[in-house]
């Protein structure tokens, strides 16, 4: 197929077409129930045709919807992407750090493999401790909060919790 030359020509091949795929269209949309738009230029490119089922305006609206959308799926996609990138370099490292507690422990003695489960335990108290304390802080925040909004008086503070925990081990 070729371009016609003639801009006259043009004009009226236009004309007799667009009607032609107007038509097209709104038989289109009655016969298979579709929502359809069509946008024609002049061949001058000054002026716009439009024929849209149910209206240009609608189906343009919806399209742009579609595409907010499609952004937003596609930005959350590549964010989700960078989390499993992270996860995985994480993965990675942490396997790295196991084979190498793996290597220290298997080499480690009887003695000092005490040494290490005392420690731990000492570590693990320490944890166990610090955890009562925040629990407790979170529970004295909530009883003067709840006291502040009924209008009573402030309850007494929670008490301290000794932290004091020595890090050896004995064996039985």
């Amino acid at each position: 197929m070729k371009a016609i030359a003639k801009v006259e020509h043009q004009r009226i091949i236009f004309s007799k077409y667009k009607q032609e795929i107007f038509k097209k269209a709104a038989e289109l949309s009655a016969q298979c129930g579709v929502d359809i738009a069509i946008l024609l230029f002049s061949p001058q490119g000054n002026t716009l045709y439009s024929f849209g089922s149910p209206s240009v305006d609608s189906i343009i609206t919806r399209f742009l919807g579609e595409n907010r959308r499609l952004d937003a799926l596609r930005r959350e996609l590549r964010w989700l992407e960078k989390q499993v990138k992270a996860e995985k370099e994480q993965g990675k490292a942490l396997d790295v750090a196991r084979k190498k507690w793996e290597d220290y422990i298997n080499g480690l003695g009887w003695e000092e493999l005490l040494q290490v489960i005392g420690k731990l335990e000492g570590l693990k108290r320490n944890a166990h401790a610090e955890l009562q304390k925040k629990d407790a802080v979170a529970a004295s925040a909530s009883a003067s909060c709840s006291s502040a909004m009924s209008g009573a008086n402030y309850g007494p503070p929670a008490e301290e919790i000794d932290d004091e925990v020595t890090d050896t081990y004995r064996s039985p």
